[in-house]
């Protein structure tokens, strides 16, 4: 999927963050069980032009 930075409109550039586990996610909240079902990766977009950065999760059903 493309989104588009709000103040450049242009393509914003899929990456990733770095933590000491090496993971960065979401979990559903109240939190149950740590299950796949309730949680997804999060991906963080930058625009190259202007630095803006959204995050977005990889699987957004896992929250209805």
């Amino acid at each position: 999927m493309q989104y588009l930075c709000p103040k450049c409109n242009i393509i914003l550039t899929k990456c990733t963050v770095t933590s000491s586990l090496g993971k960065f996610s979401a979990v559903k909240l109240p939190i149950k069980h740590f299950t796949t079902k309730e949680s997804s990766d999060i991906f963080p977009y930058v625009c190259s032009e202007c630095g803006y950065i959204e995050l977005y999760v990889e699987k957004p059903g896992n929250f209805k």
